[in-house]
């Protein structure tokens, strides 16, 4: 694997899934949709290329070991977008103030899961 692949999340596949499917007219659910969609190609992508995570330094047990993967979440799609500049400034201004209106009215995460109220816990 080359050097810092395990760490790599926009590989060219899933910037052309995203500049082919992306609409600026989509709701947030179909965001949603569009975050899966690319999540599933980065898996299948690692699964393929056989990649491993990253290592990792435990301060608990002093050992290293194997960390997880990280996700395509909402937010790091419009991170994306602008980056890649499939969006411009004002594009991707209104996306991140309608998602953080969206998350507060939905209680969702960026990952599109309901938020727990800890105290519950």
């Amino acid at each position: 694997m080359p050097a810092g692949q395990a760490h790599t999340t926009w590989f060219p596949e899933l910037k052309d899934i995203l500049k082919n499917k992306w609409n600026s007219n989509y709701s947030i659910e179909q965001h949603f949709s569009l975050v899966t969609d690319l999540n599933e190609k980065l898996r299948q992508i690692r699964k393929e290329l056989n990649i491993q995570p990253p290592m990792m330094w435990c301060p608990n047990c002093q050992k290293r070991h194997r960390s997880r993967f990280n996700d395509v979440s909402i937010t790091g799609m419009y991170y994306a977008l602008k980056r890649f500049e499939y969006c411009d400034t004002d594009e991707f201004n209104k996306l991140l103030r309608d998602w953080k209106q969206y998350s507060k009215s939905e209680n969702v995460d960026i990952y599109g899961n309901k938020k727990t109220d800890k105290r519950e816990l």
